[in-house]
């Protein structure tokens, strides 16, 4: 059995693939289908290259690539700021055995809190925000403050009532400390 797995499947019937010439590509060559003026001479009816549409095409292209760097290093900065916001004001203790669940992005999530957090976050002077992976309970003033600098930053405010009609359930008491 000192043969190869290649050369048993050859013996029992099997024929190795033929390997088929593949053009091959070049590096530089991604205009397929259009003339390219190389600016180049092409024979004796050549044009020297002039300035035209080509060169302020790369001008905006360029000018572009300018804005949306100027973009992003404006996000970064917003980004920054609101990092030391959070990492400022941020309650780092907060972990204990009672649970609070809230809404992030149509999921259901939990984090389990000390009771005392627990009843702060119920009355909205903390808030829930997320950076990097992690979850920040953070002051109401630092939740504004984050949201003047990003308005689509996440930021986890409590549940609000919903304007449904509850005409009818008068009779029927629902605490408002109702634990799942």
């Amino acid at each position: 059995m000192s043969d190869s797995l290649r050369d048993q499947l050859l013996q029992a019937g099997f024929n190795a693939p033929k390997e088929t010439e593949r053009p091959k590509r070049r590096a530089g060559n991604k205009s397929r289908g259009k003339n390219r003026n190389t600016g180049g001479s092409a024979g004796k009816g050549a044009v020297s290259r002039q300035p035209g549409p080509s060169t302020t095409t790369q001008a905006r292209k360029h000018q572009g690539d300018a804005e949306a760097d100027a973009r992003i290093a404006k996000r970064k900065a917003i980004k920054a700021e609101i990092k030391t916001l959070i990492e400022a004001a941020a309650i780092k203790e907060f972990q204990g055995e009672s649970v609070y669940r809230f809404i992030l992005n149509k999921r259901i999530r939990e984090l389990h809190v000390k009771e005392d957090i627990r009843l702060q976050l119920i009355a909205g002077s903390l808030l829930i925000t997320r950076l990097n992976g992690s979850t920040w309970l953070v002051p109401e003033a630092t939740a504004t403050a984050i949201r003047e600098l990003n308005p689509d930053w996440a930021i986890v405010a409590p549940a609000t009532d919903s304007g449904e009609d509850t005409s009818g359930y008068e009779d029927f008491a629902v605490p408002d400390d109702l634990q799942w």
